[in-house]
């Protein structure tokens, strides 16, 4: 069932709740008129009720007049107070929340987060509990999605979001971490489906900042990826004029639109594609939502010293990679990042690392690939491995 829908058949409940009882005729609706009017001191037709209720057959939906008067009706601002009402009530019955501030249901899906990551059980059971909640979903998935889970069953929510979230916002953000996990798996036939997928979904005006971002990053690596040189000169060059257009927008996020096309670019060597975000990146002047904590900024902080770190060792900068591997502190990677994260920065540490620091270097990304199951890393250890065995006594199979 769409949400809308379920929305409007909750409102017809709260009317029904207000009336006294069911509205089953047209004598119902003739003195819920007589109600409305008094109430609420503006008239509606019987006609229209004897439509919102289906005693009279339609193929149209009610008119936002409508709707928002029988949500002043049930006590509400307006139809959107109504909606947002409910969407909170589905909140707390998922969350187990009595606070119904934004900022508790994030706290709430943090901790859900923590445990899901340590529980392969949870993770599917909480999958399945999230398919009766679509708004608890949407919240979950929006605001949590699990970087470091890519390669799991996880990619599953993503989809199940999708039933209930048909937005072109929607469709860029579940494909686009789609096609993230596609890639990260080495899976050609799902990097097809999904780069089609993001292609197709229109950059409309609603669309975010960092699902805009997305968009350009996941149709410039899939160009990159398939040696389709003119595909990518012309994204690159889209994603250059659409850059302006969300220029004020990136200065109230925690993400700016040019980070988020730099976290696909850095799986490419386009060097001075990269240099070209890093070096007209925008960066935050006001604050985000209010319901964003402060932990959330930290990781995107953390991330794009990573990000620059690594594209500044593909352009063979080796005084700023240096510069920025020596700001990055792992410890500040929010839930569900860390592994994805960290994964880019040994696979740039290496480099500059001494002796012993690459074993534990070798060693901890081997672990990662181990856990994450993002094959593309595969490469790296096998010509990590080459360097190190010639200098590794007694061992002569790293990648055992």
């Amino acid at each position: 069932m769409n949400r809308e829908i379920s929305v409007v058949n909750q409102l017809r409940k709260n009317i029904e709740k207000q009336f006294g009882k069911d509205i089953q005729t047209a004598t119902d609706c003739d003195n819920l008129v007589s109600l409305i009017t008094r109430d609420c001191k503006t008239n509606i037709s019987s006609q229209t009720l004897r439509r919102f209720f289906g005693l009279i057959k339609t193929t149209s939906g009610s008119s936002h007049f409508t709707l928002d008067l029988l949500s002043q009706f049930c006590g509400y601002s307006n139809f959107k107070d109504f909606r947002n009402a409910c969407n909170n009530q589905e909140l707390e019955l998922f969350f187990g929340n009595s606070d119904n501030t934004n900022h508790n249901y994030w706290d709430r899906s943090e901790q859900l987060c923590q445990q899901i990551i340590k529980s392969p059980d949870l993770l599917v059971s909480t999958h399945h509990r999230l398919m009766s909640f679509p708004m608890a979903r949407k919240y979950f998935m929006e605001n949590h999605p699990l970087r470091d889970l890519l390669g799991s069953v996880y990619a599953q929510y993503f989809l199940a979001y999708l039933k209930y979230n048909t937005s072109n916002e929607a469709k860029i953000f579940a494909y686009g971490f789609l096609f993230q996990s596609s890639f990260l798996l080495q899976n050609t036939e799902s990097m097809d489906l999904y780069y089609n997928k993001v292609k197709e979904t229109e950059l409309t005006e609603n669309v975010h900042v960092i699902p805009a971002g997305l968009k350009f990053g996941v149709q410039l690596l899939y160009a990159d990826f398939t040696g389709n040189e003119n595909l990518f000169k012309s994204y690159f060059a889209e994603m250059k004029k659409a850059r302006l257009r969300y220029r004020t927008a990136s200065e109230k996020s925690v993400c700016s639109f040019e980070s988020t096309v730099l976290e696909s670019l850095i799986f490419t060597n386009r060097s001075q594609e990269m240099k070209f975000l890093i070096e007209n990146n925008t960066f935050q002047v006001n604050n985000d939502e209010d319901y964003i904590p402060s932990k959330r900024k930290e990781t995107h902080d953390e991330v794009w010293k990573i990000l620059c770190a690594v594209a500044y060792q593909k352009m063979g900068d080796k005084k700023n990679t240096e510069r920025f591997l020596n700001q990055i502190n792992l410890k500040n990677l929010g839930t569900g990042w860390k592994k994805y994260y960290s994964l880019l920065y040994y696979s740039v540490y290496f480099h500059s690392a001494q002796l012993d620091q690459k074993i534990e270097c070798f060693s901890k990304l081997k672990i990662l690939i181990g856990e994450t199951y993002f094959c593309y890393y595969q490469n790296y250890l096998i010509a990590f491995s080459k360097e190190l065995e010639p200098l590794v006594v007694g061992d002569i199979n790293l990648l055992a």
